[in-house]
């Protein structure tokens, strides 16, 4: 069974609350083809203009690491 979208957002939430973060995913742009390279087929536009660039980019590091290719399934 792939990993969807709620997957990556639940993820992703409980990661920013456990670093003390003010954000919550809301959504995932994910694109609607799964990449046979291996690279993630989802990112998190809402975060595009967080000052924590360091935190926040570490943890998309590990959710894609994580999750590189998911459902769009809410």
């Amino acid at each position: 069974m792939h990993p969807t979208a709620r997957d990556v957002v639940a993820y992703l939430n409980s990661r920013f609350e456990a670093r003390s973060l003010p954000y919550r995913i809301e959504y995932l742009a994910v694109l609607p083809y799964q990449n046979p390279m291996w690279l993630a087929n989802w990112d998190v536009p809402q975060l595009a203009d967080a000052p924590e660039r360091d935190i926040i980019e570490e943890e998309l590091r590990e959710a894609r690491w994580r999750f590189p290719q998911i459902l769009e399934e809410y």
